[in-house]
């Protein structure tokens, strides 16, 4: 999701990226850029049902941005890099005035926007600014939008930077991910003889195969790889390819990166989504990671991989920069590299070679077997409107995935034409699939939309707001990811420092309220206040993310008394049994894992 600009505008634009008038600038409570899932629950936690989280803000006001129509710049590589986003800005009536801000754009390049150094600015042209509100979300959840006063308008025109970044993974699997889209395709240097031969995907030949580029960069090509194309029928859209650290020094700049806390959010499942109105995927209700893993690699392109009459689907894959395919990538498909051990699983990324077939739509050798054809799609948004329209583009069903959110799913929702599937025959959402034991659960696998909610709902019959428990039986969201089952799922979490870390602490606690009382798009991470949801209580263990040449990404892993790893893919850990909540907490992923109760969880 992203844009050049002409060079004369960027560098224009880089003159000033971070010059804001004092008065605006202490205003500012969080600019934040990165992950979709969060996107809308951040919003109305930050508009907090009209009133301010700040103690004398007094009234909370909204506007929303038409699509990706102001950008992140990234004015580390020559010429400055541009990824485009749709935006929130939430403000209140304090003088001066406390500003929120929120950019959809992949996890990825939101943890890249805020360690650069220097950090992304997130700006646009005065007249995408001073125009109407777009109404982006539903007026239904927080009234229309307001135009954004002049003061307001500023801050953006002129450049803020990023404070805050949202990511459905951790810093350190971000960095990882960056590395190995960044770096030639391949084996690396650690995987050796157990590589798959997927450590680098092959965006960027001037770096070996999942290996960080450092500094100096200079003009060598290694910090800014080939952006990664979309392979939707008429789309423009791509995600750029930037180097970053997230400890140490800049790989650009060389400047010292600061610091940095990860505040958990909630949890998120993803969901497998299918069009089933073709006739090939009408049977499919359930999935187990073999047949996904043939299917998104390439091995067998066809319906008969999952057990019913062949016939061909579209498989729709996220660009590697997202936190979703991240996430898909590690907990279903390639099981966490812990060399010299055998790489298990099969790789979604498999039988692509993002040198060659960029875009990825449906080329010769993309597929070993069946009928259909694999397919990139850039953002939540694209990845679902190509389930979507799978029948209409290629004249048969379709398979792909997203974190859940009432919101992501919205266009496919309530509808028998699409459904989501169970995942080694657990549901990711209610407790019995295809029932209607909970309240607001669709029949026959549809998925959820507000049109299914009950008259109990303090909107009414199928209006929001309404709460957790009221659509589910036993008064708590996603009952099978709390209690592990469902395996296939990412802590949503926010990255900052300094002064924005308690701005987000008080944004994340708006937010966990109205998931559990409006809108339940994710479990909460934590015990929230003023309701009975108890929170979460499993954790993923951590481990040491490594590049391609074994170089660590990160300090040693740690869960207390500061989160510290990767943990896409990890164990999930009950946290209440066996042992206290803290010794529970400080258990992180063997590196000998295969053998190992710490290790990420034993595939079929």
């Amino acid at each position: 999701m992203s844009n050049r600009k002409s060079i004369v505008a960027v560098l224009m634009l880089a003159a000033i990226v971070g010059v804001v008038p004092q008065g605006h600038a202490q205003s500012v409570k969080a600019v934040i850029a990165g992950s979709s899932a969060l996107w809308q629950t951040m919003a109305l936690g930050a508009y907090n049902n009209g009133t301010s989280i700040v103690a004398g803000g007094g009234a909370t006001f909204h506007w929303t941005s038409a699509s990706n129509s102001l950008n992140l710049t990234d004015t580390r590589p020559t010429p400055a890099n541009n990824d485009a986003g749709t935006v929130w800005i939430v403000w209140d009536s304090a003088s001066p005035v406390n500003v929120w801000a929120f950019t959809k754009v992949d996890s990825v390049v939101g943890d890249r926007c805020y360690f650069a150094q220097p950090r992304c600015s997130l700006n646009g042209p005065s007249s995408a600014l001073a125009a109407a509100g777009s109404g982006q979300i539903s007026s239904a959840l927080w009234g229309a939008d307001t135009n954004l006063p002049a003061n307001v308008q500023a801050l953006f025109t002129s450049g803020t930077p990023v404070s805050v970044a949202a990511t459905d993974i951790r810093p350190e699997d971000a960095a990882f991910a960056a590395c190995r889209v960044n770096s030639a395709l391949g084996s690396s240097t650690a995987g050796g003889a157990s590589s798959d031969g997927l450590d680098g995907l092959g965006y960027n030949a001037n770096n070996p195969s999942g290996v960080c580029p450092s500094f100096p960069i200079g003009t060598s090509g290694k910090g800014v790889g080939n952006p990664i194309l979309s392979g939707y029928p008429g789309s423009t859209s791509a995600a750029n390819v930037l180097a970053f650290n997230i400890t140490g020094k800049d790989p650009f700049s060389n400047t010292t990166i600061p610091a940095y806390t990860t505040t958990s959010v909630g949890a998120s499942p993803i969901v497998f989504i299918i069009e089933r109105d073709k006739g090939q995927l009408t049977n499919v209700v359930n999935a187990t990671e073999p047949q996904l893993q043939q299917v998104f690699s390439g091995t067998n392109c066809d319906a008969s991989a999952f057990g019913v009459k062949a016939g061909a689907i579209s498989i729709n894959l996220r660009e590697p920069l997202s936190g979703t395919m991240n996430t898909t990538e590690a907990t279903v498909f390639r099981r966490p590299t812990v060399y010299p051990g055998k790489v298990l699983g099969i790789s979604q990324e498999a039988n692509v070679n993002g040198a060659v077939n960029n875009p990825l739509t449906a080329q010769a050798g993309t597929c070993l077997k069946g009928l259909g054809g694999r397919y990139r799609a850039i953002g939540t948004g694209e990845e679902v409107k190509s389930v979507q329209n799978s029948g209409a583009n290629y004249g048969h069903d379709g398979i792909g995935y997203t974190f859940f959110s009432y919101g992501n799913v919205s266009t496919i929702a309530n509808s028998t034409a699409y459904r989501y599937l169970t995942l080694n025959g657990i549901d990711p959402i209610f407790q019995t699939y295809g029932s209607r034991l909970e309240a607001g659960q669709p029949a026959g696998g549809s998925l959820p939309a507000a049109a299914n909610l009950p008259a109990a709902c303090a909107g009414g019959a199928g209006a929001f707001p309404c709460s957790e428990h009221t659509i589910w039986k036993n008064g708590f969201s996603f009952p099978n990811l709390r209690n592990g089952t469902y395996r296939a799922w990412s802590l949503l979490r926010l990255v900052s420092n300094g002064a924005a870390t308690p701005n987000v602490t008080a944004l994340v606690r708006a937010s966990n309220i109205f998931v559990v009382n409006d809108v339940p798009d994710y479990v909460p991470a934590t015990a929230v206040a003023g309701t009975t949801d108890l929170g979460l209580k499993l954790l993923r263990s951590h481990y040491q993310q490594k590049d391609g040449n074994g170089t660590l990404l990160g300090p040693a892993p740690a869960n207390t008394p500061t989160e510290l790893g990767g943990d896409m893919g990890g164990s999930i850990l009950p946290t209440t049994i066996g042992v206290t909540t803290a010794q529970q907490l400080a258990l992180i992923q063997s590196s000998t894992s295969n053998a190992s109760s710490l290790g990420p969880v034993t595939r079929p």
